[in-house]
């Protein structure tokens, strides 16, 4: 029986690819920072909750330990846990970008090196980490969610090349809009932006992005099925989009000036807004 270690496992796209991969036959290592408080995923019985906090060196060691323990090995670790900082960079605090940071690229950075040795022992496996549309575009008022979306894809596509040998994949999924509770769960605001010199231009951009729910976006399923093809395909291929592929066409499809003007104009509230995951 195969085994996935999965970060954030405790809602939305983490929680959804743990019950796919259980129901799919697998052992799933479901870490999340809380886990007195999940209830669902202990119902699975191929489903053992960790506590892990990726932004916690000593957490990250301590669910090492306890996952090497249980399973001796493991075949698959996605890289699931994320935050976004949102609002402009000058009203940011310092706890909020390093929060950022310290989420979406030290914890992705520190929780896969501490899982490649059980993956090199175990004969090879893969690496998947959750990047987004935001790893390959970008969009106003999210400077830090994507410096650290680019960065993982970085850190992925850089890695695959030591870890080659051992017949480890490192693979990225980049999803569009995810029908999760992220914006409620994982959105940080800046503060004072109403009133500040950027309040009269993105008050209206503010409204569209953090609008919690869409029907134009995908269910968190067809991301963990995404996933799930990512771990099993046997391919040396590094990025699965979901619910993606057509706006990266169309950012690649304009100039670098083109692309500036048509944000600008969603940012002034002159488009048509855009959503990410």
């Amino acid at each position: 029986m195969k085994t996935i270690v999965i970060t954030g496992a405790s809602s939305g796209i983490g929680k959804a690819t743990a019950k796919y991969f259980a129901n799919q036959g697998w052992q799933v290592a479901a870490t999340m920072r809380n886990p007195a408080q999940e209830t669902e995923l202990t119902a699975l019985k191929n489903v053992k909750l960790f506590q892990l906090d990726v932004t916690d060196s000593q957490s990250i060691a301590k669910a090492y330990e306890a996952i090497r323990m249980e399973y001796r090995t493991v075949d698959v670790l996605l890289n699931n846990a994320g935050y976004a900082l949102f609002g402009p960079l000058e009203l940011s605090t310092e706890d909020q970008i390093r929060r950022a940071y310290d989420t979406l690229l030290l914890g992705t950075t520190l929780v896969t090196r501490q899982f490649i040795p059980m993956l090199r022992e175990n004969g090879g496996g893969s690496i998947i980490s959750l990047s987004s549309v935001g790893g390959v575009l970008t969009l106003p008022l999210t400077p830090t969610y994507h410096a650290a979306k680019f960065a993982v894809e970085g850190l992925m596509e850089g890695l695959s090349y030591e870890l080659y040998p051992f017949n480890i994949a490192c693979k990225l999924i980049e999803p569009g809009g995810v029908q999760t509770d992220f914006w409620g769960r994982s959105l940080d605001m800046t503060k004072g932006v109403v009133d500040s010199p950027y309040g009269q231009n993105a008050a209206n951009y503010l409204a569209q992005m953090t609008v919690p729910a869409s029907e134009n976006r995908v269910q968190s399923e067809m991301v963990a099925q995404v996933i799930y093809q990512a771990a099993t395909d046997g391919k040396r291929k590094w990025r699965y989009t979901v619910a993606a592929a057509d706006f990266i066409k169309y950012r690649r499809s304009m100039s670098d000036e083109e692309w500036i003007d048509t944000m600008m104009k969603n940012y002034m509230g002159e488009g048509q807004s855009t959503n990410k995951q």
